[in-house]
């Protein structure tokens, strides 16, 4: 079975035409439909556009999902979880509408996963929205779009091999421990004691050390040099991962820190 997963933007009927064609193709046994939560006018036309395609796929009873296409944390946990639910199934993506940052990002997240295929529909004509070259609009219309200002220089981070970059709970636990308190962890230490183990314990030390290593070499943590510690900081791509385990319910709340034992007080007779 067949698991489709569609961005809501301002094409839905390139995007309902698309599912029509893969319709023939796979049996399709759940929809997916991702839209825009921003408070702008970007969000506004998903989110109208959205209620014509959960009409149109009604028989199907799509699962509408928020996002922030700006945001790598939003768009990557989100399409996480819904990898991370349908992994027993093949995961059909349309990127159709989707924002170049946001379309990068789930390409990301994609090819952590072994069970996710991409695709796109091609509209038949290509800027039918532009005025004729010959006539004064045209000029207008480029000068128009010529205007825009840079608001923003986004970077897609990327894991550093194509697999899946969470290889044990232990890392899930970290990462959840960082999450919840605020990303970062001042020394190896902290991080240790915040996960109730004994710092002071070379091996545990030596174990910690080499797991935040290898996460960090794949994308999940970085450790930034902070005067003589070095502080453990999650990625976007750590935070996502953790937002995502989170909002699944398969992440284990964070360990209690250990109870110092009370000293023993000696009454003298």
């Amino acid at each position: 079975m067949v698991v489709t997963v569609h961005y809501v933007g301002f094409h839905p009927n390139l995007v309902f035409q698309g599912f029509e064609q893969v319709r023939l193709r796979y049996p399709i046994e759940k929809v997916y439909l991702v839209y825009d939560a921003k408070p702008d006018r970007y969000g506004a036309v998903s989110r109208h556009n959205l209620k014509r395609l959960q009409e149109a796929l009604s028989f199907f009873k799509p699962v509408a999902v928020k996002v922030n296409p700006l945001s790598y944390s939003s768009v990557a946990s989100a399409f996480y979880a819904i990898l991370s639910v349908e992994r027993d199934k093949q995961v059909l993506i349309d990127i159709t509408d989707m924002p170049p940052y946001m379309a990068s990002t789930v390409t990301v997240v994609a090819l952590m996963s072994g069970n996710a295929r991409i695709y796109a529909v091609q509209p038949q004509q290509h800027g039918e929205f532009i005025p004729d070259p010959d006539t004064p609009e045209f000029a207008d219309f480029i000068a128009r779009k010529d205007s825009l200002q840079l608001g923003s220089l986004f970077e897609v981070e990327v894991p550093s091999r194509p697999v899946e970059v969470v290889e044990d709970e232990k890392e899930v636990d970290i990462l959840v421990m960082l999450y919840t308190k605020n990303g970062s962890a001042k020394s190896i230490t902290q991080l240790i004691e915040w996960m109730g183990e004994n710092p002071r314990d070379p091996v545990v030390k030596a174990t910690y050390s080499r797991i935040v290593a290898s996460m960090e070499e794949r994308g999940l943590l970085k450790r930034i040099r902070e005067g003589r510690n070095r502080s453990v900081r999650l990625t976007e791509l750590g935070t996502a991962i953790a937002e995502a385990r989170i909002k699944l319910g398969t992440a284990k709340p964070p360990p209690a820190p250990p109870v110092a034992e009370k000293p023993i007080s000696l009454q003298v007779p």
